[in-house]
């Protein structure tokens, strides 16, 4: 990576262009689908806690697609893992730009979250290829990722509201697979993902044998207490991400006579707006200090943005105040969330796919609890309930974050 922290490593455009474009796709599909979920689920008479299942699956099968695409793509090029991914997405989308009930939605959100994982796991592992032997460099690639990611978010968000404010929610659908076929081009013309992955041995072992070792130094991984910290930290920030992304979704349903589509839109992207706010400060903040130290620092104030965001739902103040508590709680995220990505990788750089995995798979056991359980209070207690899952999240991060740099390897 070259020292412009705006620059990932001298490529050639369209290559260097390739994994900020995956990371980019993931909270397309995830993400559009969540302004939508509500009233789409008003007119196929589903409850609250089905809703939330339809957004949770998504998050359920990027876990998945983490358990099987980690170990694969410390094994085979990542090409032969990424084109398969789109062709997926595109053929699962276009289905449900045409059927929608439960069951199709259900099963295409399975479906899109497996694949759109796997192709952001590629992504994570590009940039780490791209960076290989620069630390500080790999740390600035995952911020930057982040950057995407939250522009992914925001724009995913501003399209479901738009699609929700029409009441078609067929465009976000759409949207997914006419991104898909247009990432597929531009994957088959950079010709990227052809390389060995970095995992090595010892010359002659057939792929069986390599197969064993790389799942027995997977093993070894797992079972280091600083990981399991770190796997529970990362389960919590998931937990938030996604539980916000509802509440807010569940908010503006409450708000909805009030507001115009243009304030929907607005409302809906604060958060990710936030986290790319967030992913500059990452970047800002790492030039003065270590990634640990921000890391638990930064885990001393989101507990405080989820304190405020869940006093604001409980007490029903004003547009001003919700948009005011989103910022300051995406703004947190932006700048937490590419370090245990960053800290994940360093540890296990041979095994990067895997420990990406490991951190994705944390963040999506996080996201798919996030909006079953705020559905559930939701519908237990009242919309004013929406942030204090949340806010329980943060805690449940902060606890794992005391321990991650003083538990034993």
């Amino acid at each position: 990576m070259t020292n412009d922290d705006n620059q990932l490593p001298t490529r050639p455009p369209l290559a260097v262009a390739v994994p900020p474009l995956l990371v980019f796709f993931n909270p397309l599909t995830q993400l559009a689908y969540i302004p939508i979920s509500v009233g789409l689920g008003r007119s196929l008479d589903l409850s609250p806690a089905q809703i939330g299942i339809t957004i949770g699956v998504h998050s359920v099968a990027t876990a998945a697609a983490g358990l099987f695409a980690g170990p694969l793509l410390d094994l085979i090029s990542i090409r032969k893992v990424l084109v398969p991914g789109m062709l997926v997405n595109a053929v699962v989308s276009i289905l449900l730009c045409l059927y929608q009930n439960y069951a199709v939605l259900t099963a295409g959100r399975l479906l899109t979250g497996f694949a759109s994982g796997a192709m952001a796991l590629c992504g994570q592992a590009l940039v780490a290829d791209l960076t290989k032997g620069d630390p500080k460099a790999r740390d600035r690639g995952y911020s930057l990722l982040q950057t995407f990611v939250s522009m992914g978010a925001a724009s995913a968000l501003a399209l479901g509201a738009f699609a929700a404010s029409l009441d078609r929610p067929v465009i976000v659908f759409a949207a997914g697979a006419a991104y898909a076929t247009a990432l597929l081009g531009v994957v088959l013309i950079a010709r990227l993902g052809r390389e060995h992955p970095p995992a090595r041995h010892t010359p002659g072992i057939p792929f069986r044998g390599r197969i064993s070792l790389t799942l027995r130094a997977i093993r070894g991984m797992l079972r280091e207490r600083r990981r399991q910290w770190l796997i529970l930290s990362s389960i919590g920030i998931g937990l938030t991400m996604q539980g916000s992304h509802f509440g807010v979704s569940v908010l503006l349903d409450r708000l909805s006579g009030d507001l115009s589509t243009l304030e929907r839109v607005g409302l809906s992207i604060l958060i990710p707006c936030g986290v790319f706010t967030g992913s500059f400060i990452n970047r800002m903040s790492l030039k003065r200090i270590t990634r640990e130290q921000l890391f638990t620092r930064l885990y001393l104030v989101i507990p405080l943005a989820a304190a405020a965001y869940a006093t604001v739902a409980l007490a029903a103040l004003d547009v001003v105040a919700v948009a005011l508590t989103l910022v300051l709680l995406g703004t947190c995220l932006g700048a937490l969330m590419p370090l245990s990505m960053a800290i994940s990788v360093d540890w296990n750089p041979e095994l990067r796919a895997t420990a990406a995995a490991a951190d994705t798979l944390s963040r999506s056991v996080g996201q798919t609890t996030g909006p079953i359980a705020v559905g559930a209070l939701v519908a237990l207690a009242g919309v004013g309930t929406v942030g204090l899952v949340v806010f329980g999240a943060t805690l449940l991060g902060l606890t794992a974050s005391r321990n991650i740099f003083a538990a034993r390897t």
